[in-house]
């Protein structure tokens, strides 16, 4: 015997049961909120990550700073004297400090764990160079690579031999050798993102015209096109350098033309015309 009410009770329970699930114009809600917060979110974590990559990247700097000091101090005040093998000549220096705490491997072939790299350049380039986002191969007599880095020195604070009086028609008198020089430390270059071991930058160089133009740096225009190895976008339109007074800091990608890479730099030269890839770039 159904009382009076009981199948009413059963039919709202029926009922209720059946609109549990979502309409397909609730989806189409809750699917364009989630792609909205996304939209907000991502570039922010993209941000993130590109700040820690900078910080790290400076951090290995710094490292290398204390690698090159150290280096200087069991050389009687010298930075090394070839700029080609700079790497290698300060890993017995860098490995004391290691030792000592003060820093990770200075050279491995694995990038992602070498000091020598900048976290935005750890894979080695296919070819023995680098690129703006791929580092350089250093190779043996052998031709068995002896490391990777994405860092270059600046070759005029080198301890150039006697021997060589002159580097693309610079005079090597010009080369600052010691950390202990007569200018502001400040606004001299020591190491820096590259995409090869060395440079040696003027502020009348060509600026590439594209980023990461390595083509003919060394073999044409009389090493006009030196500064080509930093000019290169690894940091928001930078690129992170390490100087003679120690400090580390991002360098807008312009502002390499008004650095004292060698004691006859001019700092009032007049800038180079800019490609369309670095028109809009900051001036700082």
């Amino acid at each position: 015997m159904i009382r009076n009410g009981e199948s009413g009770g059963k039919k709202s329970i029926l009922s209720r049961t059946r609109h549990t699930g979502f309409t397909l114009m609730e989806l189409l809600v809750v699917v364009g909120i989630i792609t909205l917060l996304l939209a907000i979110v991502l570039p922010s974590l993209y941000k993130a990550q590109g700040r820690v990559r900078t910080v790290t990247c400076q951090s290995n700097l710094k490292q290398w700073g204390i690698y090159l000091v150290i280096y200087a101090n069991d050389n009687g005040g010298f930075l090394p004297t070839n700029s080609r093998d700079w790497l290698i000549r300060v890993q017995p220096a860098a490995d004391m400090a290691r030792i000592a705490g003060a820093g990770k491997s200075a050279s491995s072939n694995d990038g992602r764990n070498s000091v020598a790299c900048c976290p935005t350049a750890v894979k080695p380039s296919s070819d023995k160079e680098g690129q703006p986002f791929n580092a350089y191969t250093i190779q043996g007599y052998s031709s068995e690579p002896l490391a990777i880095g994405s860092y270059g020195i600046n070759g005029w604070v080198c301890n150039a031999p006697s021997s060589e009086t002159q580097i693309y028609g610079v005079s090597t008198r010009n080369n600052w050798r010691r950390f202990d020089v007569d200018e502001t430390p400040s606004k001299i270059p020591l190491v820096l993102d590259s995409m090869w071991m060395r440079a040696f930058p003027d502020n009348t160089n060509f600026p590439p015209e594209k980023n990461g133009d390595f083509d003919n740096c060394d073999t044409t225009g009389a090493g006009r096109r030196q500064m080509r190895h930093f000019s290169i976008d690894r940091h928001e339109g930078g690129t992170n350098g390490i100087f003679l007074d120690l400090s580390v800091h991002r360098i807008g990608l312009k502002k390499l033309w008004k650095l004292k890479w060698h004691r006859g730099s001019d700092l009032n030269a007049a800038p180079p015309i800019w490609p369309d890839w670095m028109a809009s770039l900051a001036d700082d």
